[in-house]
């Protein structure tokens, strides 16, 4: 192994736990900023293991979380994003899981405009999008958060139990 690896596994470790404490934050834009650092964090990652599909949607991702941040315009936003998808795939097209961060990005961009229930099963299908590009790509910190969320999210539809709960005590939904 490699010292590039190993710090790209660090590095995605880093980003994970910046996810999950920027929900115990008390607004929207205070979390929004710490996706952002995640983001760059998860671009550095992988980028440092090759993964160009996951290093491309999270330049992606943070332009639009900074769209998010400044706007109110979130189903314009959401519009744009489509198009982007579609350009991005195109022409980062490298076998079949080269197209899963996009599908898993523009299925957690969807779902989250629905109920909460849609909202938990969109998570699942999402994160083993993630968690099979993560194996492919080698990204041992992804697949490890990968399946946890998989499993928080079963847990939450089966037995309405969180085990990421802020502040208030109120159940939250931990997104890439």
């Amino acid at each position: 192994m490699n010292y590039c690896f190993i710090i790209a596994q660090l590095i995605g470790f880093i980003a994970w736990i910046i996810i999950i404490i920027s929900y115990y934050r008390k607004n929207t834009n205070a979390i929004l900023l710490f996706h952002m650092l995640a983001t760059i964090l998860f671009g550095i990652h992988y980028y440092l293991l090759d993964a160009n599909s996951g290093f491309i949607i999270c330049i992606f991702e943070l332009f639009r979380d900074f769209l998010y941040y400044k706007s109110d315009k979130d189903d314009y936003i959401f519009l744009f994003s489509t198009f982007f998808y579609v350009i991005a795939i195109i022409f980062s097209f490298d076998g079949i899981i080269s197209v899963f961060p996009f599908f898993a990005s523009f299925f957690d961009g969807f779902f989250l405009t629905k109920t909460k229930k849609i909202v938990i099963i969109g998570s699942v299908v999402v994160y083993i999008l993630w968690f099979v590009y993560d194996i492919v790509v080698k990204s041992y910190t992804g697949i490890f958060f990968d399946l946890v969320l998989v499993i928080s999210n079963i847990l939450i539809l089966l037995f309405n139990y969180n085990i990421f709960k802020n502040n208030n005590n109120q159940s939250v939904i931990i997104k890439r």
